[in-house]
């Protein structure tokens, strides 16, 4: 990892009727749908590196990947839309497509039954792939030796060596415990330097300045 510090957890509002959550809460290793996701792709596997290419493997050919996923909930009348929905791991298992970041999302979360929250992380940053865009993966370390794991690809080998790529910038690492970031990455102000300015749609300025609705 480069140099992360501590920040402040965020609220995101990329949900429904602008509800805030926190950012730590879109990893759910605890939810009882992802213990028993993992525990049937992990049956009979002992090797950790084995154990996360099998979540790894799941999530890259089970889930579909849409750049933005568009929601929609009615509840008694009321309707609430969505047009870049962060899902729950367990609700993205179920339906079967997620954009980047709930793929990441979930893949953190399995991925979290077999490692420790220092050793595995979700990652929002910038993917330099021709043109610089948001993006989420995750990244796992195991002994000195961190690796990117990247969520949306299926042709790709499971752990890449984070030294062995320039494309991938970090800027925000969390987990359902700790929420880090590279200092000076995407300024926001006049918020902490600690945030990014392309979060920016999702924070729930309402929560923020603590009023619930």
């Amino acid at each position: 990892m480069v140099q992360p510090i501590a920040m402040d957890d965020q609220p995101i509002s990329a949900t429904f009727f602008g509800e805030g959550k926190w950012l730590t809460d879109f990893i759910t290793p605890n939810a009882l749908e992802v213990e028993e996701l993992h525990d049937s792709i992990t049956n009979g596997i002992s090797d950790i590196e084995e154990k996360i290419a099998a979540c790894w493997s799941w999530v890259a050919n089970n889930v579909k990947y849409k750049q933005f996923i568009r929601g929609k909930l009615t509840i008694e009348g009321k309707t609430s839309y969505q047009n870049d929905l962060w899902n729950p791991p367990s609700t993205t298992a179920r339906v079967g497509v997620g954009n980047c970041a709930n793929k990441s999302f979930l893949l953190a979360s399995l991925i979290r039954q077999d490692l420790s929250p220092d050793n595995v992380f979700c990652v929002l940053g910038n993917l330099y792939n021709g043109k610089v865009g948001g993006h989420a993966w995750c990244m796992v370390k195991l002994g000195d030796r961190e690796y990117i794991v990247e969520s949306t690809r299926a042709d790709i080998q499971p752990l890449v060596p984070t030294f062995a790529t320039e494309r991938y910038e970090a800027v925000h690492y969390f987990n359902d415990q700790r929420t880090l970031a590279v200092e000076g990455k995407t300024v926001l102000t006049p918020m902490t330097m600690c945030y990014s300015q392309w979060l920016t749609d999702y924070l729930d300025y309402a929560y923020l300045k603590g009023r619930k609705y």
